[in-house]
């Protein structure tokens, strides 16, 4: 597998104080418990973001803190809750998380998907998302960084675009992977959003642990009451130990956060670092393969993933299903997160994998020396 989720270094992993913390949280297996009481959570949380995100001008409070199980739960409940507020339009900027477009389907929503302007660094069109996004009805879905590209888009840049957009409109931003830059220790920007927007954020993405997972969803309070009610309804519970695993993590991000704030390489920005020095070093040795078959990568700026691409007038089509028959490598396709373009395709590439396996893979599939299909690249 050269583009899936799977962390197969064994030197990338989490915090290992982290780890320790939540391994020791007791299962509570007779015990459930409803995200709407999480109020020790929300208060934290509100804590943590109060200096650096805001919504209209205003300093983020607990009950604009909605504490959940998962990213797909947040996204699925958050577009329930706005679909019960008269949206049945979403806009969604490409490229994206297939689990976001096969909800929005699922919802009864109008799915409109607009490409990004550039296939390498995943720049959105401010002009043609802000047509596209109507004053009322719609919700324009953007994910940060670009889904699959690594690269992250820039407060100047979302600022650009909420201005473009209709003062009602709804805003969806998707940042569950949001805190691991190469060149920026610090864990999240600051931002100052337009009133009706929901930012996803979630610590377990980021510090790859997917066993016992927590997202925070950001935004106006009602609709986060709303969104948490449908949980109850939609998925019913969840574990008893949730809010204290949340808990676990937020001091995780307030103890990253304070090392940042006091100038200081303490135990989190130096995990951080080595882990981001890991990841570059998977990039320069895949890299050096692909680029000798023709290919391009993305200019990777945060995150554990790159889009390695090429013109299709040299291939015109990557099938992942027939490379995995024929090569036994499973290819993520940019098709598969929407992403496309009329000249170019490509595919993701996990920076977590073990190096010695994504060089076998690559050689594998794309040497100069593969037949038929293949040897087109070589050219």
């Amino acid at each position: 597998m050269l583009g899936g989720w799977e962390v197969e270094d064994e030197a990338i992993g989490p915090p290992a104080a982290l780890l320790e913390r939540l391994s020791a949280i007791k299962a509570r297996p007779r015990g459930y418990a409803y995200s709407k009481d999480f109020s020790a959570a929300k208060e934290q949380a509100a804590a943590l973001f109060h200096d650096e995100v805001r919504f209209g001008g205003a300093a983020i409070a607990p009950e604009q803190v909605a504490v959940l199980s998962n990213s797909s739960q947040a996204l699925l409940l958050a577009l329930t809750a706005l679909r019960e507020r008269g949206v049945r339009r979403a806009v969604i900027a490409a490229p994206t998380y297939f689990a976001t477009i096969h909800i929005c389907q699922h919802l009864g929503l109008d799915v409109l998907i607009l490409p990004a302007a550039d296939f390498f660094t995943g720049a959105f069109d401010t002009a043609r998302l802000a047509t596209a996004v109507q004053p009322d009805g719609s919700v324009l879905i953007l994910t940060n960084p670009a889904y699959s590209l690594g690269v992250e888009y820039t407060q100047t840049q979302l600022q650009a675009l909420f201005a473009a957009l209709p003062a009602d409109a709804w805003v969806l931003l998707d940042e569950t992977r949001l805190g691991l830059h190469w060149r920026d220790d610090a864990p999240w920007y600051r931002g100052d959003f337009p009133p009706q927007t929901l930012a996803l954020r979630s610590p377990s993405k980021v510090f790859l642990l997917n066993g016992l997972k927590t997202s925070l969803l950001l935004g106006p309070a009602s609709l986060l009451r709303m969104a948490e009610k449908l949980g109850e309804s939609l998925v019913g519970s969840v574990a008893g130990n949730a809010e204290e695993v949340a808990l676990v993590y937020l001091d995780a991000w307030r103890a990253w956060r304070q090392e940042c704030q006091e100038g200081r390489i303490g135990p989190l920005r130096a995990w951080k670092r080595q882990l981001v020095e890991r990841f570059q070093q998977h990039r320069d040795a895949a890299g050096a393969l692909l680029c000798q078959a023709g290919f391009r990568l993305s200019p990777v700026d945060s995150g554990p993933y790159v889009l390695a691409g090429i013109e299709r007038q040299r291939v015109p089509v990557l099938d992942s299903a027939e490379i995995a028959r024929e090569r036994g490598v499973l290819l993520m396709t940019s098709g598969y997160f929407y992403h496309q373009s009329e000249d170019w395709l490509g595919f993701r590439l996990n920076l977590c994998g073990d190096p010695a396996s994504a060089q076998e893979a690559i050689t594998r599939v794309f040497a100069p020396s593969a037949e038929a299909f293949y040897a087109t690249i070589a050219q």
